[in-house]
């Protein structure tokens, strides 16, 4: 007598973990690390640190806001 078993269901595999953190927020703390260096921060100097100028172009915008807005610092006290 011939006999079908089924085959179990497949456990469900973990998909990988998302990036945590944008590009713009890679590029953002690239320029912070330039300023803290004491270098300008240019299109040459982000072409240095990696990033094709394509992508510096699209970028760059949103990612010099965000290097302002974690640059600032508050220092006064309650």
């Amino acid at each position: 007598m011939i006999r079908f078993q089924r085959i179990p269901d497949p456990t469900p595999v973990p998909q990988p973990s998302r990036c945590i953190r944008s590009l713009q927020e890679r590029m953002a703390d690239d320029m912070r690390e330039l300023a803290f260096a004491g270098r300008n921060v240019s299109l040459e100097t982000l072409v240095e640190c990696g990033w094709t100028v394509d992508t510096i172009k699209r970028l760059a915008p949103e990612a010099r806001e965000i290097a302002r807005r974690k640059a600032v610092t508050q220092t006064a006290r309650n």
